[in-house]
């Protein structure tokens, strides 16, 4: 669900069902294919991190609008304190090394991904030898 494809309309963008409005921004900005979401280095970190930023407005988005209705002030989360929080929540409940190996994961996902792509693109043109 954290594919590099997520700059196109695809299945792992179609997975998001009502949540990919979240990934129009993320669309809007990248080139598909390009080197910053197809790209070995940044691809993944780009989207992780990308992806809670956007989640991060959301939540904080929700507050305003309930305290706007409800009255009062909205609760006074920094974004970067709440996900310190979720951190440590995760490494006392899943250990430690949870976090690195979830984003090795991903990327391992996102490079086997990266590598067909490229691989179906130079048997489509021709240029076999040169991937090899």
């Amino acid at each position: 669900m954290f594919g590099p494809d997520l700059d196109t309309v695809s299945k792992q963008y179609s997975r998001w069902m009502i949540f990919r409005v979240f990934w129009l921004p993320y669309r809007t900005v990248f080139n598909h294919r390009s080197r910053w979401s197809h790209g070995l280095i940044f691809g993944t970190l780009f989207r992780v991190v990308y992806f809670m930023g956007a989640l991060s407005l959301a939540a904080l988005a929700g507050f305003v609008i309930k305290s706007f209705f409800l009255g009062g002030t909205a609760i006074g989360v920094e974004p970067l304190s709440a996900w310190q929080q979720f951190g440590e929540l995760i490494r006392s409940n899943l250990g430690n090394s949870f976090l690195p190996a979830a984003f090795i994961g991903l990327w391992t996902g996102a490079a086997s991904h990266t590598f067909t792509d490229m691989a179906g693109t130079y048997i489509k043109t021709g240029r076999v030898t040169e991937f090899l």
